[in-house]
C-alpha cells in the first residue's frame, strides 16, 4: 500500500478536528480519556482510505502512520522508513497535529550502498 500526502493530510486534520493537536505527554499516542472514539476513528479512515485506494487498509496500517509521525527516532537506515518519517512528519505539521518543537533538531540517515569507511582499508579501486 502506498500512502499519498493527500492521505496523510486527511489523516492528520482529521485527528486534529476530533482529539487536538498531539500531547507529547501523554504515555500513549492514543488519547486516554476518548480511546474508543480514537479506534473508531481509525475504522472510519480506514475504509475511507480502502474506498479511495481500491483495496484494504486496515486499521492498524492507518495507526502506523500516526507512529511515524509521533516518533522521536533519531537514526535510520532503510530508506522507506526515512521516507515515511519524513512525510507523516510533513503532513502532521502542516496539520496542526504535530509542533515544529517535536521535530529532531539533528538525524542520522543512511541509505544506499555502504559508505567507504566500512571498507576493508586494503580495498582500493
Amino acid at each position: 500500500m502506498k500512502w499519498t500526502q493527500e492521505m496523510r493530510r486527511k489523516l492528520y486534520s482529521r485527528l486534529v478536528k476530533d482529539f487536538g493537536p498531539y500531547d507529547v505527554g501523554e504515555a500513549k499516542i492514543k488519547p486516554k480519556d476518548k480511546q474508543v472514539q480514537f479506534h473508531n476513528v481509525l475504522a472510519e479512515l480506514a475504509m475511507q482510505f480502502s474506498k479511495e485506494a481500491g483495496h484494504f487498509i486496515l486499521a492498524s496500517a492507518v495507526q502506523a502512520q500516526i507512529n511515524w509521525a509521533t516518533t522521536s527516532q533519531k537514526e535510520m537506515i532503510d530508506q522507506s522508513h526515512i521516507r515515511n518519517f519524513v512525510l507523516n512528519k510533513a503532513a502532521a505539521l502542516d496539520a496542526g497535529f504535530i509542533s515544529a518543537s517535536e521535530l529532531p533538531t539533528h538525524m542520522t540517515c543512511e541509505f544506499g550502498n555502504p559508505l567507504y569507511e566500512k571498507f576493508d582499508e586494503s580495498f582500493e579501486e
